[in-house]
């Protein structure tokens, strides 16, 4: 009986955990300058959307030309995020000074804001690195798919949060994050999402083709 190596389960998994990490460093490296954030998780999520499906091909190439193909409309939407989350938390902030049940009411209109700023966020780069759409159009179908698949959306926003806030839950807790986020934590999220993000698509996809205009 012949064994095939390339075949087997485990090593098929230990290579997707080893594409995970490089992509993970890649990522991590393209986000240094800040301005770059956007474009880079564009290109993150556009090789995560097609390594769930197993068509992700050379991972390098893929990430790169994506980046670059994506740049400009990403980083525009990066830093219109980056501005609203700004504003937000400075809003926030100031609802902390409101006394009594006025304070608690604008806390929670300002929550359900962030919800919804973290859900556009979450969903915008996967609809760039997946469909060539104008930005508005991105935008649109970000808010309505925010709506329409809310429990997708919940999962995805407790998935992205949860993971972020667990790690700056208190020293120790960073002090064991940080070396996981700069190995696979970044890449580890995206695939989660990108798993759920498979079935969202659907609404937009007759077929499993690549990238589309819609």
């Amino acid at each position: 009986m012949k064994f095939n190596l390339a075949d087997n389960a485990v090593t098929r998994a230990l290579s997707k955990i080893c594409d995970m990490m490089c992509l993970n460093v890649v990522w991590i490296v393209c986000c240094l300058p800040i301005v770059t954030i956007g474009a880079s998780t564009t290109a993150l999520y556009s090789v995560m959307l097609k390594m769930v499906k197993n068509e992700e091909g050379y991972i390098f190439r893929s990430f790169f030309k994506a980046f670059k193909e994506n740049f400009r409309q990403s980083t525009i939407l990066w830093i219109l995020f980056a501005v609203l989350g700004i504003i937000w938390r400075i809003d926030y902030s100031v609802t902390g000074t409101f006394p009594g049940q006025l304070g608690f009411i604008f806390r929670a209109v300002f929550m359900l804001l962030g919800f919804i700023l973290l859900s556009l966020v979450i969903y915008s780069f996967p609809l760039t690195a997946r469909y060539v759409n104008p930005i508005r159009a991105t935008l649109k179908n970000a808010l309505i798919l925010t709506v329409a698949k809310l429990p997708y959306t919940f999962v995805m926003v407790v998935v992205t949060a949860g993971s972020v806030l667990a790690s700056l839950w208190n020293t120790t807790t960073l002090m064991f994050a940080i070396p996981m986020w700069l190995v696979f934590g970044g890449a580890l999220v995206a695939w989660i999402n990108s798993w759920i993000l498979r079935r969202v698509f659907s609404v937009f996809e007759g077929t499993e083709g690549g990238k589309e205009t819609e």
